[in-house]
C-alpha cells in the first residue's frame, strides 16, 4: 500500500514536469512569509511548476523514483550543485548550547554513525544510521515518540523494519542521554510564554507564534530557529553570488532550500567554486559562539547523478 502511494506521487511529479516548447522547465521563487526561505511555485503568466519538492530520499528505493535524472545539462556544460552540509544540525547544536555536539560537527565527525552505535550497541548498517538520523532530527523539534514511530514505519515495506512505540521509546531515551534537548525545549517554551509568542533568531529576525496548542507552538518555535537562520544565510548570499557571476560563463539555475544549482562549462568550475564558497561560508554567532556552516560541491551531467568533488584549494 505504501509503495502504491509513492508510485502515484512520483507519477504526478513526472506529469507536472513536462517541459515547455523550448525543452526548459521553469519555476517562480518568492520569499516564504514565515521563515524568509525562498519557496518555489508555478505562475499564471507562463508554464512553470514547483521545483523544490523533487523526491530525493525515495529515489534510493526504486530507479523509477529518480525524478532528478530528467534534468540534464546543455551540450558542453555540467550541472554543479553547492549545498550546506548539516545546516540544521549546526544550528540546532548552537541554539540548544550543545557545544560538544557542535565541536564534533565542526571536526567532520559522522555524528549519525556515532549515535547509531550508541543506540544499537553494535557495528551499524547504513539503514541503522538513517534510523538514528530520523530520530535525532524529529526529536530536535520536540516530536513525540508516537510521531517518530509513524515516520520510521512509513518505509517499513522497503526497509523490512517495523518499530513499536516501546522500541522507539528506548532509542529516544538514549538520544536524550547524549543531547540536552529537554533543556532547550523548556527554555523555548518559557520564552514563548514570557514574550507573548515572540522569538528572535541570531540575526534579530522576529516572528510571532499564535498557535493555541502549546505543543504545536513549541514545535514551530524550535524549527523557526534553524530554518530562519539558514534562510537568512542563503538570502544574504544570493544577490552577492548573482552579481559576482555576471562576468562568468555560468548560469545560476535554481535555489532549493539549502542548495544552489548552477550550469557551467567544465573549465569554469574552479572559478565558480572560488567565487561562491566565501559568500555561503560566512561566519556568524549564536549565543556568542562564532561558527560557519561548510558547503560541499557536486558535479555531473544530470541532477540525479552528481559526484562530490574536493573543492578546497581550487
Amino acid at each position: 500500500m505504501l509503495k502504491g502511494v509513492r508510485d502515484r506521487k512520483v507519477a504526478g511529479t513526472y506529469k507536472r514536469l513536462s517541459p515547455g516548447k523550448d525543452g526548459r522547465i521553469r519555476t517562480v521563487l518568492s520569499p516564504d512569509t514565515a521563515s524568509f526561505r525562498m519557496s518555489s511555485s508555478d505562475s499564471l503568466l507562463f508554464e512553470s511548476t514547483n521545483l523544490q519538492n523533487m523526491e530525493k530520499k525515495v529515489a534510493k528505493l526504486d530507479p523509477e523514483y529518480k525524478v532528478r535524472d530528467i534534468f540534464i545539462a546543455d551540450e558542453g556544460m555540467e550541472l554543479v550543485a553547492c549545498d550546506f552540509v548539516g545546516a540544521e544540525a549546526f544550528c540546532c547544536a548552537a541554539y540548544s548550547k550543545d557545544w560538544k555536539y557542535l565541536e564534533k560537527l565542526e571536526a567532520g565527525i559522522d555524528t549519525h554513525v556515532e549515535l547509531a552505535k550508541f543506540m544499537f550497541e553494535t557495528e551499524i548498517t547504513p539503514l541503522q544510521r538513517d534510523i538514528a538520523k530520523t530520530i535525532r532530527y524529529a526529536s530536535q523539534y520536540a516530536a513525540k515518540v508516537r510521531t517518530i514511530t509513524l515516520n520510521l514505519n512509513k518505509e517499513a515495506d522497503t526497509t523490512g523494519m517495523y518499530f513499536t512505540e516501546d522500541q522507539v521509546t528506548v532509542l529516544h531515551h538514549k538520544l536524550l542521554q547524549l543531547h540536552p534537548l529537554e533543556l532547550w525545549w523548556d527554555t523555548t517554551r518559557r520564552e514563548l510564554e514570557k514574550q507573548n509568542g515572540v522569538l528572535w533568531n541570531c540575526f534579530g529576525y522576529r516572528r510571532t507564534f499564535h498557535n493555541p496548542d502549546p505543543d504545536e507552538r513549541l514545535k514551530e518555535g524550535l524549527s523557526f530557529y534553524p530554518q530562519s537562520t539558514i534562510a537568512w544565510l542563503m538570502n544574504h548570499a544570493l544577490p552577492r553570488v548573482h552579481t559576482a557571476l555576471k562576468t562568468q560563463p555560468v548560469d545560476m539555475l535554481l535555489q532549493i532550500h539549502d542548495e544552489l544549482l548552477f550550469q557551467s562549462p567544465p573549465e569554469a568550475i574552479p572559478t565558480l567554486v572560488r567565487t561562491v564558497s566565501p559568500f555561503l561560508e560566512r561566519r556568524f554567532a549564536i549565543h556568542g559562539r562564532e561558527l560557519y556552516i561548510p558547503v560541499e560541491w557536486k558535479r555531473g551531467h544530470n541532477w540525479g547523478h552528481m559526484a562530490k568533488f574536493e573543492h578546497k584549494g581550487m
